[in-house]
């Protein structure tokens, strides 16, 4: 769903801005610290509720309003149509309760806002999913069943709350076997929803992910596989009984989706010591377009996509393959640039599009 206005007040180095997002492609070019991030952040915020860069209202918080608050506000949908338009409104304080409405409605929790809008973020960070710990990659994955299983959220946190009272006792200087055997019952019946919830999506995800990496043209031997967190040929109730006394001298529980993973490989071997980094950058993009087209797919739901400062690091040739996917799945696409270059260098993936100039916290439509 595709976010149609954007309204900041209060925001990082923005006091106050409204802006028409194109549907389809949106430049937003300026010199570094102009406030184009901020734009992303923004945007990031008003389909999540949350920032991707700090979890302190105070810094996010415009230094000059010396205000206590930020407001924002989105219209989300497509403007053509009277039906599914959602207005959503945010406020965050330093002193009083978070805000966050739909259509004037007060919502509790910011996951009902997140599944309105799917929203991918592609920055220099994001191509440490490849070489970076397994949590990166539990993330990625679970954002995708996320947004197509109703019952996965619920089914994640009453797993880790059920994973922290067993770590709780596991801590605890005597333990109790009954209740021990108690929360172990649970835990694995837990564990093999969310296993299987993930198990079902990944499947789709990995087809998807085969065709993009023949697309890019990389390694014809890239291995890429879900590991479950426990052993694949026993039942998570097995493994924990496995290792329930390694569990106690270690006070932690060592097997369970929290372990889970998603394994690349390359001839047995880790595919960050097998590709170039230009390589290791396409295959990142191929994970999250392959991300996106599942659900675009299976799902029929549309993504909108922010991508900051990574379009100069992809050569001429493989920034048009990859702009060409993203048009082609129907995408919202907001990305940040320096300048206008590169409208010249997406000469054969032209489409229509709105750019943005950003400069001191102002923001100027430009034709």
């Amino acid at each position: 769903m595709a976010i149609d206005k954007l309204s900041l007040t209060n925001f990082r180095n923005i006091s106050d801005v409204n802006i028409t997002l194109h549907p389809k492609l949106n430049f937003i070019y300026g010199l570094n610290a102009s406030g184009k991030t901020s734009i992303l952040e923004s945007l990031y915020f008003i389909s999540t509720g949350r920032s991707f860069k700090s979890r302190r209202i105070e810094n996010i918080i415009c230094r000059e309003s010396q205000l206590t608050e930020f407001i924002l506000f989105g219209k989300l949908g497509n403007s053509l149509s009277e039906t599914d338009i959602y207005q959503v409104g945010i406020k965050k304080s330093t002193i009083l309760p978070t805000q966050i409405k739909i259509n004037k409605e007060l919502i509790k929790s910011a996951s009902k806002l997140a599944k309105l809008s799917p929203i991918i973020l592609i920055d220099p960070l994001s191509f440490e999913l490849l070489n970076g710990a397994p949590t990166q990659r539990r993330q990625f994955l679970d954002w995708g069943v996320f947004h197509v299983e109703h019952l996965f959220s619920s089914d994640m946190n009453s797993y880790l709350n059920c994973l922290k009272q067993r770590n709780s006792l596991l801590r605890n200087g005597k333990i109790d076997d009954i209740l021990l055997n108690v929360w172990d019952k649970k835990l694995s019946e837990l564990g093999e929803h969310v296993h299987t919830r993930r198990q079902a999506y990944f499947e789709k995800f990995q087809q998807r992910l085969d065709l993009f990496l023949r697309y890019f043209s990389l390694n014809e031997n890239i291995k890429v596989s879900y590991y479950k967190g426990w052993d694949k040929n026993k039942k998570l109730a097995e493994s924990l009984e496995q290792f329930q006394e390694r569990d106690i001298e270690r006070k932690f529980t060592q097997v369970g989706p929290h372990r889970a993973d998603i394994k690349v490989s390359i001839f047995g071997q880790p595919a960050s010591e097998n590709l170039s980094r230009g390589q290791q950058k396409l295959f990142i993009f191929a994970m999250y377009l392959a991300q996106m087209q599942t659900l675009y797919e299976e799902y029929k739901k549309h993504t909108v996509v922010l991508i900051d400062d990574v379009a100069a690091e992809l050569d001429d040739d493989n920034l048009n393959l990859v702009f060409k996917k993203l048009i082609e799945l129907d995408s919202q696409i907001i990305v940040t640039v320096l300048n206008t270059d590169i409208l010249g260098r997406l000469e054969e993936n032209k489409t229509d599009y709105q750019m943005f100039h950003v400069e001191h916290g102002k923001i100027t439509a430009r034709e």
